[in-house]
């Protein structure tokens, strides 16, 4: 069993997820007055947040929308994106990163 600590992002901009907001499990946007990009963290980010993961190893969060916009992901150095490329408006999307090489990882929407 694990706690989910909700970030919350009041932001209305385009911006970059960090890992501290992807650590508690869970992103909720509140804010949005119209589709917004969202940029992944780099994968050395991710992987230096997270040292113990082997290749194949994988963490998952969620991002949820109450607005009435969606949110388009776009993938940062050594990030490649999988699954769908946007997360719904008034909806939510259940994001898999998994390392793929020691230097590279997957972010899979769904």
């Amino acid at each position: 069993v694990a706690n989910v600590d909700i970030t919350s992002k009041t932001t209305n901009v385009d911006h970059t997820l960090t890992v501290a907001e992807m650590a508690g499990g869970m992103v909720y946007y509140s804010a949005l007055s119209a589709g917004r990009t969202v940029t992944t963290p780099t994968a050395a980010l991710i992987l230096a947040a997270c040292p113990d993961m082997d290749i194949g190893d994988s963490f998952s969060f969620i991002v949820s929308i109450q607005d009435a916009f969606a949110i388009t992901w776009a993938a940062d150095a050594g990030v490649t994106l999988v699954g769908r490329a946007t997360t719904p408006a008034s909806s939510w999307s259940f994001i898999t990163v998994t390392k793929l090489t020691a230097t590279t990882v997957q972010w899979h929407v769904s």
